[in-house]
């Protein structure tokens, strides 16, 4: 059986100003009003004028901790916070002086007092009724308490994603379908010299985008709002700062559809790429310089990578090394002669180690097959896995040029020797013949010559020494052999020696040979020979008042090469002379005593057997000229 309201658990005037006795409608309502107030999912509190609570739903006396009809007759104050009182009292007041409905939601930030005396948040709207009694005031009552939570999870959440865009280091943007900016981060503020407040709710494009642009941009961002299937996740255009400033922007889109896949918007990261963009452009500007440069050189330039695989060639190199304008160069080992690839992987290797590789003289093939004397210089760069620049130079008019050189340097070397064989020839004839003048004073008293022997042994070996130098003489005269062979150093170096031993009698020099027994290199004994004869006249020259040469040889097992070293204590050689020594054609001797060619032949001599040549000099104390020559087997196993 349902329970029938009575006039003690009835709100006065609630509904008896409506009701009629005998009325159906009346006898419904009376019926179903307990079930209706408890049914709704809100407390419901009714107070009158004076703030007494008359009525209170269950879910109230749930909501506040209360029992079953312990709140009615209670002043509403009783569910006010302590620290709300006063304030209630006085907005109770004023909203009885002009009462009006106050929906669900105004009250947002209200909190309410249970019976324990903690305190919840609430949500609460006020409905005024007039009735026989009075006004009567019904208060809907909402414990927003999850709510609440949630709320303030989500702004910690919108507040901590706010705080990730603001500290990223690119721009976020969020535009609307009609390109109003709805998402603006503190870069894309700095970026732009504006406040976002000033950038919220502006057109984009209208503002923030140049002229020139600002076309082509926007359809693109209409083109996304119709859903049409573009490209969009990069892009890359112009934006416009407060102050008028074009920057480059490289952008990542995406579109942001509504609940009913409709595209509603857009949101980018944007990276500021002026800086690159001026970079890139200096680099492409260098880039094409560079490629100027190296294709109006004379000289070919190949760089290539540590496997040989060629990734720049300039026209020259095309030109040195291809027969027609097809022709390709794709690895550098195309390049290299069969015999020289061994010592090509070495000079690679050594440049890889830090080793200076300038001028070094080979010969190179073309794709014809045909064959090219060639200098290269090789630089290795320690960037990108490696990389090779060298330098090649065709020098077929240099080894003609040298070739007629050497028959100068010769001429003069022979002049030097001439003067040399006059003194050494004019005392072993001058012994001869005050021998033959005592043996034919001697042979009437034949019993008493008997000293003929030994002067006749005397003449003997005049006349063989004099013949040796005339066949060496003989030997710089005739064209000189490419063949080579181990030769002790200590011969060649006597024998260079020997030839200017009159000189060096004449100018009272004194030597001092310091050589290691059993040192062998494996040379050319005529050209070395003309090294050597040539830097040992320049030490005597260099001493017009007499010295000391000073002639040492030694070995270096480790790098497989002989040391000589052939020392003067002469007047020495100027800071500002000594780079141009090995230069054709110099000289520091007076006019008509030197060509300015002995050191450059040297030079050539001693590269083309895979050594290398140094001098070192100081001014007024000498000079010291370092020889370095590959060893022979004999010379690694002494």
């Amino acid at each position: 059986m349902k329970k029938r309201i009575t006039k003690k658990d009835e709100p006065p005037g609630a509904i008896e100003s409506h009701r009629t006795a005998g009325d159906p409608e009346t006898e419904f309502l009376e019926n179903q009003y307990s079930f209706i107030v408890e049914s709704v999912p809100s407390g419901i509190v009714m107070t009158d004028n004076k703030g007494k609570i008359i009525f209170v739903n269950s879910l109230v006396n749930r909501m506040f901790g209360y029992e079953e009809s312990e709140l009615v007759g209670r002043n509403i104050d009783e569910l006010v916070p302590d620290r709300y009182k006063k304030g209630h009292a006085a907005h109770r007041k004023s909203f009885l002086s002009a009462p009006e409905t106050r929906p669900m939601g105004k009250g947002r930030d209200l909190f309410a007092r249970r019976k324990n005396g903690s305190e919840f948040p609430v949500e609460i709207g006020l409905n005024p009724v007039k009735t026989e009694r009075g006004l009567v005031v019904v208060s809907t009552i909402v414990d927003i308490t999850d709510r609440r939570a949630a709320e303030i999870k989500l702004k910690e959440e919108q507040d901590r994603t706010q705080r990730y865009l603001d500290v990223a280091e690119v721009i976020f943007l969020g535009l609307d379908g009609k390109g109003i900016v709805t998402l603006i981060n503190r870069k894309g503020a700095e970026i732009l010299e504006c406040s976002e407040e000033k950038i919220l709710g502006k057109s984009w494009f209208d503002k923030f985008i140049p002229r020139e642009e600002r076309n082509e941009v926007l359809e693109v961002h209409r083109r996304v709002m119709r859903g049409e299937s573009i490209n969009i996740a990069f892009h890359e255009n112009k934006i416009i700062s407060e102050s008028g400033k074009k920057i480059d922007v490289l952008w990542h889109n995406t579109a942001i559809e509504g609940e009913n896949g409709r595209v509603i918007g857009t949101l980018s990261s944007g990276v500021d790429i002026t800086d690159r963009k001026y970079t890139e452009r200096r680099l492409q500007e260098r880039e094409e310089r560079l490629r100027s440069i190296m294709d109006n050189t004379t000289d070919a330039i190949l760089v290539f990578d540590n496997d040989g695989l060629i990734e720049t060639i300039n026209k020259a190199a095309l030109k040195l090394f291809a027969i027609n304008d097809e022709d390709e160069i794709k690895n550098i080992h195309e390049i290299i002669t069969p015999e020289h690839r061994d010592s090509f992987a070495e000079r690679l290797e050594r440049s890889r180690n830090g080793a200076a590789i300038s001028d070094y003289e080979t010969e190179m093939i073309k794709k014809d097959g045909s064959r090219i004397p060639v200098s290269i210089s090789l630089v290795y760069m320690d960037l990108d896995r490696g990389k090779y620049i060298e330098t090649i130079r065709d020098i077929s008019a240099r080894i003609s040029m040298r070739k007629k050189i050497i028959e100068l340097e010769k001429s003069q070397i022979i002049g030097k020797m001439a003067e040399g064989f006059a003194h050494h020839m004019g005392t072993p004839l001058a012994s001869m013949l005050l021998r033959v003048q005592m043996l034919k004073e001697d042979i009437p008293s034949l019993p008493e010559c008997e000293s003929v022997g030994e002067k006749l042994d005397s003449i003997e070996r005049q006349i063989l020494y004099g013949q040796k130098v005339i066949q060496r003489l003989l030997r710089f005269v005739s064209q000189p052999g490419s063949e080579k062979s181990s030769e002790k150093v200590s011969s060649l170096l006597g024998e260079s020696i020997d030839m200017v031993r009159p000189l060096l009698k004449k100018k009272m020099i004194e030597v001092e040979l310091d050589v290691e027994e059993g040192l062998s290199i494996y040379v050319d004994s005529n050209l070395i020979n003309l090294v050597f004869t040539d830097i040992i006249i320049n030490a005597v020259d260099a001493m017009p008042d007499g010295g000391v040469l000073t002639v040492a040889a030694a070995n270096d097992y480790d790098n497989g090469l002989a040391n000589i070293r052939i020392n003067d204590t002469g007047k020495g050689i100027s800071k500002e002379t000594i780079s141009f020594v090995f230069e054709p054609f110099f000289t520091t001797k007076p006019a008509g005593k030197g060509t300015g060619l002995g050191l450059t032949v040297a030079k050539r001599i001693v590269n083309d057997h895979g050594g290398e040549v140094s001098i070192r000099s100081m001014e007024g104390k000498g000079t010291t000229v370092i020889i370095k020559l590959p060893l022979s087997a004999e010379g690694y196993s002494s």
